[in-house]
């Protein structure tokens, strides 16, 4: 049986793992309480604009969009969204992990990334990302959304790339804390067969015409979606890190119960050796 000092020195580092592992359950509780308040207003948006966007393609006036023409998927770019930081159980995993198998499935495919652990990942792999964001997972905003969702756009109306796609950790429903991946551009139709709520727009007028609208809203389309998926893998990586850390902490407790029965065993047994020696000296 190890002695009392060192036992003492392990329930003093455990004791130390505790505090932390507390400390970061505690900061990404807070974090979570913050993010909820925008959460189902977000989920909400997510929805309509999902479902706009499917009234417009069905509509029946003559409008068109650079973003509308599917081409030939010769050059295919893959966005991926992880964390900045680690010690989240296997959120970061799952969606890297999920991320290699589509580009060994596409091969010559284009990365971008967005988060330190993803840039890490690939790299390790041999893979080089070809565009790397840092800066912006920790704290998405409007504006940093705005900026990645026009360098999209604009990659894919130069024909730098024929088709986008998004993957990222869900927020919601059955595929919470599960990698999820969607066609960012072309907007194509197919892809909102799930929209089961979508309106005929036959009677709808357009001001000043239907073309200025669609050329106005296909932007702020592709802003709204992004900061979307933004905020679901943000929620989702501090709700992963949250449970992470509760369970180390409370594996710390009961490491703790069995460090000091343990230690009060040692010195029991310390004690009784010292009376056998003081009273059998002789021993």
């Amino acid at each position: 049986m190890p002695g009392t000092n060192e036992i003492r020195r392990h329930m003093a580092a455990v004791e130390q793992t505790q505090k932390i592992t507390g400390a970061m359950e505690m900061i990404s509780s807070n974090r979570m309480r913050q993010v909820m308040g925008h959460i189902d207003q977000n989920r909400l948006y997510f929805a309509n604009i999902r479902r706009m966007m499917k009234e417009l393609l069905t509509s029946p006036h003559e409008t068109t969009h650079p973003c509308f023409l599917e081409r030939p998927r010769s050059h295919n770019t893959f966005l991926v969204i992880s964390g900045d930081k680690s010690l989240c159980g296997a959120h970061n995993a799952n969606v890297l992990n999920y991320t290699l198998a589509r580009l060994k499935e596409t091969p010559g495919s284009a990365l971008i990334t967005l988060g330190h652990t993803a840039e890490d990942f690939f790299i390790a792999h041999g893979i080089i990302p070809d565009i790397a964001l840092l800066g912006i997972v920790h704290d998405p905003t409007l504006a940093k959304a705005r900026e990645v969702a026009s360098e999209l756009t604009r990659l894919y109306e130069d024909e730098l790339t024929d088709d986008i796609r998004i993957i990222y950790t869900s927020f919601y429903g059955d595929s919470k804390g599960k990698p999820v991946e969607f066609r960012l551009l072309p907007i194509i139709l197919h892809d909102y067969d799930d929209v089961s709520d979508a309106e005929s727009l036959v009677e709808i007028l357009y001001h000043p015409s239907p073309q200025t609208v669609l050329d106005m809203l296909v932007p702020q389309y592709t802003i709204g979606l992004l900061f979307g998926v933004l905020v679901q893998a943000y929620a989702s990586e501090h709700y992963a890190r949250m449970n992470a850390m509760h369970t180390s902490t409370k594996n710390a407790s009961e490491m703790l119960d069995g460090l000091r029965t343990k230690h009060n065993l040692a010195r029991q047994s310390a004690i009784t050796n010292e009376m056998s020696i003081t009273a059998h000296p002789q021993l």
